[in-house]
């Protein structure tokens, strides 16, 4: 999301947040440019991706990333689940 500049993204109807690359780190780049999308929020084929730019960003530039996961050990405990 590096080439946009500030609005919002869906995922088949589902926010997966706003975007603001005006905050910049100390080396100058966009703070955050990288967004997750939740599995459940896709589906098998025929996903919709909705971008409102708010100003005058290049929606032409974005790119789509996956990862595919095969295994993650973690340690697991419900004492950490919020209350």
């Amino acid at each position: 999301m590096s080439s946009m500049q500030k609005g919002e993204v869906w995922v088949n109807e589902q926010s997966i947040g706003r975007y603001w690359v005006s905050f910049l780190t100390s080396k100058g780049n966009p703070s955050q440019t990288l967004y997750h999308v939740p599995r459940s929020f896709l589906n098998p084929t025929g996903n919709l991706l909705v971008v409102l730019e708010e100003l005058n960003g290049d929606p032409l530039q974005i790119s789509l990333n996956t990862i595919s996961l095969v295994n993650v050990n973690s340690p697991f405990s419900y004492h950490h689940l919020p209350q």
